[in-house]
């Protein structure tokens, strides 16, 4: 069960809320800070091996979210994934630099995965994949780099995903951004974790402007995986 935010560590400045990230420590384990108490509790509890593909890695440094702010087209995610190939990508010089940077940064960056020259990275893989529907209709990575904001519902990655029986601090600032991307009418993608999303942020159930691939376990944005009017949503915001 989900339980509140807590007003404690949602800092707010007007009608923004301000970036926990940017205060994420800079060495293992990476966290915010508010975060890290639950995060350690969390990992007292998970000492079965059934629990390991559970298990929060947090010597890679979190992803809460990837793209610019403000971008037309949003997609609502788990958590970033880990493989066996992403400690040594993200040991590789500037990597988990770039990745700090990038959650600190006021209004996002476009996605780096899709800018950087860093064609070996798992991560690169993983958006080229999802992608790949996109790029068929002529859409070059540059142009979906600042197109697409993906919001994971918490930002530290695991093999697979489970619930977290609590609200992170953290989590206050991907609900506002999907608050924020409502309003300004983005096209919102809500698959996998739908119900998940809509107890957290309960104005998606009936925000006129979410589209739900075909298959709710895959992300991958293409005509397959969308109704016709669905796809046609997602090619008019990425056109705004």
């Amino acid at each position: 069960m989900l339980v509140g935010l807590h007003a404690m560590t949602t800092r707010i400045a007007g009608d923004q809320v301000l970036n926990p990230w940017t205060r994420t420590t800079r060495n293992a384990p990476y966290a915010v800070p508010e975060d890290l108490p639950h995060l350690q509790a969390l990992a007292d509890t998970q000492v079965h091996p059934s629990h390991a593909p559970y298990q929060l890695n947090l010597t890679l440094p979190p992803e809460p979210f990837i793209g610019l702010h403000d971008a037309p087209l949003v997609m609502l995610l788990a958590n970033p994934g880990v493989g066996d190939a992403d400690p040594a990508a993200y040991a590789r010089p500037g990597v988990t630099e770039r990745t700090l940077q990038h959650i600190a940064n006021a209004g996002g960056t476009p996605n780096h995965f899709l800018t950087h020259p860093d064609k070996d990275h798992p991560g690169l893989r993983w958006w080229s994949r999802t992608l790949n529907g996109l790029t068929k209709q002529g859409h070059s990575h540059d142009e979906l780099a600042r197109q697409i904001l993906a919001v994971q519902f918490h930002g530290y990655h695991s093999q697979s995903w489970r619930p977290i029986p609590y609200t992170l601090p953290s989590q206050s600032f991907a609900f506002y951004l999907v608050r924020r991307a409502m309003s300004r009418d983005a096209v919102i993608v809500l698959g996998r974790i739908a119900a998940t999303w809509k107890i957290a942020v309960p104005e998606l159930a009936s925000y006129p402007n979410v589209v739900t691939p075909k298959q709710n376990r895959s992300v991958q944005i293409s005509r397959g995986n969308f109704s016709p009017e669905n796809f046609e949503r997602i090619e008019q915001a990425l056109k705004s």
